[in-house]
């Protein structure tokens, strides 16, 4: 096992790249001055897609995930950018942000809000324009509803600061860069509890080191990243896309690339790409195996190329490399079958 120091060098430097790696945005634009109309729309699309409700209404935060990202936000869904909290006063390299294709972000994190349909507004320090959406967090929703546990340890010896920013936010906020694509979304509660309605608090229970784990029923979660949750049941390529995956997970870990790659990486670098369950390895994929490939990653001490062993990298890109041809065949019968969230074919 690498030390910590080293890891620490190797995440900040070489992984780094991997976070950078999607290239340009690709998805439609929006005209910077339609703005106030865009935020109109996407505000209203998102009620209605994602209504006000109980909390802890599982029912509700399903059907909200089923529909969201047939409106207005459509836009944003095949093209990348980070998301984070809104930590007023940093520079842009300086937040902690992850980094999301815009389908996995709206499915697994903007789902996990309510919408009353209130939008603004406003001026960014910088001198950019944004749109921030009244928005009110599911806080009460069994563990395997969120996409992974916010309420573990993040770099600060504090559990709940992650979990508590969640529940306290009011807002959604949309940064676009200047050809009109959003290049941070952030949560905030910058805004109002004027439509929140009853609130409670929720404490959650100490965070054991899983990322995905068994219920009771012996159901891996978080269910809400399984691939049979983002694809129709009758979709053939399932069991092999599935299996896919568990072979390619094992080559990361040995790679090293989970001890950067899950939400704990944040105590190591700030731009991070999420690889630790299987929708976020799906949307990874492409700068996954650019990096591999090109030798980028990982790094040694001194932020050199430090090269896998050759029958490591083989076998990674090998299989790496199967598990985006899967996904491609996955999402190529969406869209022949014409099912109502069939991904886009995008290469980010």
């Amino acid at each position: 096992m690498p030390s910590v120091a080293p890891l620490r060098r190797l995440c900040a430097a070489g992984l780094f790249v991997l976070a950078s790696a999607s290239g340009p945005a690709t998805g439609p634009a929006l005209a910077a001055d339609s703005l106030e109309t865009y935020a109109a729309a996407l505000a209203a699309s998102l009620a209605k897609a994602c209504p006000m409700a109980s909390p802890a209404d599982t029912a509700a935060h399903e059907a909200c995930r089923k529909a969201i990202g047939q409106g207005a936000e459509a836009s944003m869904r095949d093209y990348t950018f980070q998301f984070g909290g809104d930590q007023v006063g940093k520079r842009m390299k300086d937040k902690k942000t992850s980094v999301f294709r815009g389908d996995l972000y709206q499915d697994l994190y903007m789902s996990l809000y309510m919408y009353t349909g209130k939008s603004s507004v406003f001026t960014a320090p910088d001198g950019s324009r944004g749109i921030a959406v009244q928005a009110y967090f599911r806080n009460e929703l069994p563990p395997g509803r969120y996409p992974y546990p916010f309420w573990h340890t993040d770099g600060d010896n504090n559990a709940n600061d992650k979990w508590d920013a969640y529940e306290t936010a009011n807002e959604l906020r949309f940064y676009f860069d200047k050809d009109g694509r959003v290049y941070y979304a952030s949560r905030s509660n910058a805004g109002t509890e004027e439509n929140r309605g009853p609130y409670t608090h929720v404490d959650r229970p100490t965070f054991v080191g899983e990322w995905m784990w068994r219920d009771d029923k012996g159901t891996a979660q978080p269910v809400v990243t399984l691939f049979s949750e983002a694809y129709s049941a009758d979709n053939p390529h399932l069991p092999a896309l599935d299996a896919a995956y568990r072979k390619m997970a094992i080559n990361f870990r040995n790679a090293d690339c989970t001890v950067c790659h899950q939400p704990e990486g944040h105590r190591k670098m700030n731009k991070l790409t999420l690889l630790q369950t299987p929708m976020h390895a799906a949307t990874s994929i492409d700068a996954v195996l650019d990096e591999v490939r090109s030798g980028k990653m990982p790094v040694d001490d001194y932020n050199d190329p430090k090269p896998l062993a050759p029958a490591l990298k083989t076998s990674l890109l090998a299989d790496g490399e199967a598990f985006r041809n899967l996904l491609n065949l996955a999402d190529a019968w969406e869209r022949t079958n014409n099912r109502p969230k069939a991904r886009k074919a995008v290469t980010n």
